[in-house]
Parts: structure tokens; C-alpha cells; sequence
């Protein structure tokens, strides 16, 4: 038997560690059954119109939502809700409940959670989505000149020219900040919404249409308060660089000022789990 030294040992019980815990959790049995904090919320969620859906953990947390054009959505929106009050270690959440009759078997397989992303903090978010395997190199001049010249006159929205490589590699993603409380901007095949941290809560603006240009501008258009339907106008980011999902960008009120995000590879405006 070959001899291992203090230190080697050390190193080859480090990996086996690491090794472990990069396995993903065994599934657990759970005779599914509610608490009573639960059994309040499902009967909050079974009085929501249609669609709704409500999750559960069996170590306790819950979550539901209503509304939101489908049940997928709604159903995607529960389980989120119920995720972002999770811990690592805990069980975690299944759908319990959609539009008001229960589709949870008696028992199910679940498993323990190795990191949560509660929104929006993008301190977590890479660890939990994952960064996206991405790269940019924009124009910061140019796109500066873009900006000025749509501020200017909003009418040339419609002849800005799209970059189709830098519009794939955001649709399905979402730009985080990488700040605890920042925000998170989720882009989809047209629109899309940004989350943003407040010390009321997390404010919610959607936008129906963006665009993203070769010289790095990114704008969106038609935004609106999620909730009030307040409009909110055009806002604008310039995408300085992304290198393998790390972003640096400026706002368009402060163009000069690089800031750090992350472009992650998931829905950040949800509660996530790894």
C-alpha cells in the first residue's frame, strides 16, 4: 500500500469532500401532508381566480400565485414563490394545488437543496443558474452616439439596427447585478420585465419590445409598473463587454460609470434552487 504523507491525505480527502458534495442529493420519500401556516395559504390560493397554482415544501414553506395568462405560468411563479424561502439542507418545494383541486400524489420523491436564489440577489444567482457561456465586445462610443441621438429624437426606435448574435445570447436569460439587492432583467422572444429591490419590496416594470444593437445599446421600450400600469417609457443600458457570462455595463443616465453584472442562464425574477 503506497504511503500517503499528512499533506497528500489532507489534498485527497479535500477532493473526495468537494466530490461529494458536487453529487446531486438522493431523492427522499414525503407522505405529503400540510401544516396548518400551509393549509391557510391553500385556502388564500383556492379563493384566487383562475389560474393558480400553489407549492409546498415538507419542511414548511409555501408559496402560490394567480393570474399571469396561463397555469404554466402561474404553476412556474408558485413554485418560485415557495423556493426563495428555502435554506440549503431543506426538502425541496412540489406543486400542490392548480386551479383549486389538489394534483399532488400521496407521496412523493423529493430531495435536499444545495443553494437557493431568492430574488433578486445576484450574489447568488451564478451559483444557482449557472453564468451563461457568453461573450460580447460592444463599441461604447457608438453605442453612447446611439443613445444621445435616440434621447434626441425617439422616432429613430424603429431604425436602430439589431444584432441578432447579441439577441440570442439574451432571450432566455437574465442581466443580474451582482449586489445583493440590485435587480434582475429577464429577456424573452419580445419583451420582458426587471425586477429591482426596494426598501418597499421588489417593484416590478415590464416592457413589451427591446432591442439589442452590434454596438452594444440595449433598449427597452414600452415599459410599464407591473400593478399599476403606470408607464415608464424607454429605458437604455450599454453593454460594454460580456466575457463568458461576467457583464459590464453603464446605465443611460450615468453612460460614463461601468458597472459588474452577470448574465445567468435562467429566470431570475423567480425563486431558484440548486
Amino acid at each position: 500500500m503506497p504511503h500517503l504523507s499528512a499533506r497528500s491525505f489532507g489534498l485527497t480527502f479535500a477532493l473526495l469532500v468537494g466530490l461529494l458534495a458536487a453529487l446531486p442529493a438522493a431523492a427522499e420519500s414525503w407522505q405529503v401532508s400540510l401544516t396548518r401556516q400551509q393549509e391557510r395559504g391553500l385556502a388564500e390560493a383556492l379563493a384566487a381566480r383562475t389560474p393558480n397554482a400553489f407549492a409546498v415544501s415538507p419542511d414548511g414553506p409555501w408559496g402560490w400565485a394567480y393570474g399571469y395568462g396561463s397555469l404554466e405560468a402561474a404553476t412556474a411563479r408558485a413554485l418560485g414563490n415557495c423556493r426563495q424561502h428555502l435554506r440549503a439542507g431543506r426538502r425541496d418545494c412540489i406543486v400542490y394545488a392548480q386551479n383549486g383541486r389538489v394534483v399532488a400524489p400521496a407521496v412523493v420523491e423529493t430531495r435536499r437543496v444545495q443553494a437557493v436564489y431568492a430574488p433578486v440577489n445576484g450574489r447568488t444567482a451564478p451559483s444557482v443558474f449557472g453564468l451563461a457561456d457568453v461573450s460580447f465586445q460592444g463599441n461604447r462610443a457608438a453605442a453612447e452616439a446611439q443613445l444621445a441621438a435616440l434621447q434626441a429624437d425617439p422616432s429613430l426606435r424603429g431604425r436602430l439596427r439589431s444584432d441578432p448574435a447579441l439577441r440570442r445570447a439574451l432571450t432566455g436569460r437574465s442581466l443580474v447585478s451582482d449586489q445583493r439587492n440590485g435587480f434582475a432583467i429577464w429577456f424573452d422572444g419580445t419583451g420582458g420585465e426587471q425586477h429591482s429591490k426596494a426598501n418597499s419590496g421588489i417593484l416590478e416594470m415590464g416592457f413589451r419590445e427591446w432591442v439589442a444593437t452590434p454596438e452594444g445599446l440595449v433598449c427597452m421600450f414600452d415599459s410599464a409598473w407591473i400593478g399599476t400600469g403606470k408607464p415608464a417609457g424607454t429605458r437604455c443600458l450599454i453593454l460594454a463587454s460580456i466575457n463568458r457570462g461576467a457583464v459590464r455595463f453603464a446605465w443611460d443616465g450615468s453612460a460614463n460609470a461601468l458597472r459588474n453584472a452577470n448574465l445567468v442562464a435562467g429566470d431570475a425574477r423567480l425563486g431558484a434552487v440548486r
